[in-house]
């Protein structure tokens, strides 16, 4: 093999080998410390420096976790498929190292010589998104069923359900930034937010709700972790995995939250642009960075917040709440773009205009009345809000108070 070549590689894949794993590790410790707050505990605090009483706030706790379970005895039931028992893990880890190869980041080098690396610039990034982090669907059902196990399989077969229902809504959100740019390239979505980021737009705003909703459903985050509900299934599909299989799968699932995040970033919040993003070529990594961590703070707030749903209550929000919602948001979204083209070109040829993409929507905000822009934005979040009410209240079962018979 060409030394070059190997270089090239090692230069390509170690930084992910190396910088996703310790964030993985650092983000365990965060959640665990934050969790702990929430809870009134300590969390975290005696893993420190070893052979000394250094603490360090339990930092060592993740170094300690993690040589435990490259150690631990792996654990086959007789039973299994040895094969896809191996499999799965593995098949949960690649498509969410795989996605993070595609979201708009530039990372520059200290020595001029040498070009900074960068995502793959694929024209349909955001299809290719989607259709990777299906495969992870396929690996928690590999693990239930190559366990045989019942508890594990019954694990696999929620994970199928909940996955499978929340995508829908999840692609649908996308739609509607496809639709604002014209163009499925991460770059190219990120370019036509440097005006305004489609989260301040209403249409953006609910597609970024409905997006977050489905990201903590597809990750299996609270209050979505019916897959591996300890109390219910003893520990879901990964019941009969133990040592580094079982790590595999919680490293799997945190850099998947790392990856999805990143897609929110790229679709709702600007990507790297902000206040400075010009000035120097790590500032808009910064902001990438900054607002990842953000949303992955909300992730672990929620988690020590809100109490798990059951499985029927989860199911028909996604096929009665969100779905209808995805689709209302669609129509107001293709209404919106049509109305605003049609004031700014004063008349015909908007269809055209926005077919060709010879006007964008930066150039139709920037150029539109003022009182119009405002008066359909308070349009569109009203019916909006109207809609969501109706649905809540049309799929929300009515609960009626238990009747004391004995009671005086």
């Amino acid at each position: 093999m060409n030394l070059d070549l190997l270089k090239d590689i090692l230069i390509a894949t170690v930084p992910l080998l190396v910088i996703f794993p310790s964030l993985f590790a650092f983000t365990t410790w965060v959640e665990r410390k934050a969790l702990a707050r929430i809870q009134n505990r300590r969390g975290p605090n005696r893993v420190g420096i070893p052979c000394t009483r250094i603490s360090l706030f339990g930092l060592g706790q993740p170094a300690a976790d993690g040589i435990k379970m490259i150690f631990k005895e792996d654990i086959v039931p007789r039973g299994a498929d040895r094969f896809f028992h191996l499999l799965a893990p593995i098949l949960a880890l690649i498509p969410a190292m795989m996605v993070l190869c595609f979201l708009p980041l530039e990372f520059p080098f200290w020595n001029a010589q040498i070009k900074a690396m960068r995502a793959f610039a694929l024209d349909s990034a955001i299809v290719f998104f989607f259709a990777v982090t299906g495969l992870g669907t396929l690996a928690v059902f590999m693990a239930g069923w190559a366990s045989r196990n019942k508890y594990s399989l019954l694990g696999g077969m929620r994970a199928i359900a909940q996955m499978i229902s929340y995508e829908i809504p999840l692609v649908l959100s996308a739609v509607i930034i496809v639709m604002l740019v014209g163009s499925l390239n991460a770059a190219d979505i990120v370019r036509e937010q440097r005006f305004i980021w489609f989260v301040f737009t209403p249409w953006g705003f609910t597609a970024f709700v409905i997006f977050f909703i489905c990201a903590l459903a597809e990750t299996n985050r609270s209050p979505f972790d019916l897959p591996e509900a300890e109390s219910e299934i003893v520990a879901g599909y990964f019941t009969e995995y133990s040592g580094f299989k079982f790590a595999l799968f919680f490293l799997g699932e945190y850099i998947a939250i790392f990856a999805i995040s990143g897609l929110a970033v790229t679709l709702f919040l600007g990507g790297g642009n902000g206040p400075g993003a010009g000035l120097h070529p790590w500032v808009p990594i910064a902001w990438f960075l900054a607002k990842v961590c953000i949303l992955i703070a909300l992730m672990i707030w929620l988690r020590g917040t809100l109490p798990r749903l059951r499985v029927d209550q989860l199911m028909s929000f996604a096929w009665k709440f969100l779905l209808p919602l995805s689709l209302l948001n669609i129509l107001i979204t293709g209404a919106a773009l049509h109305l605003l083209a049609a004031v700014h070109l004063h008349g015909g040829g908007q269809l055209d205009a926005l077919t060709d993409r010879k006007v964008d929507f930066n150039q139709i905000i920037e150029a539109g009345n003022p009182w119009v822009i405002g008066g359909l934005w308070v349009g569109s979040l009203l019916i909006l809000y109207v809609a969501a009410r109706g649905l809540d209240n049309l799929t929300r079962s009515k609960v009626r108070p238990r009747e004391y018979k004995y009671a005086e």
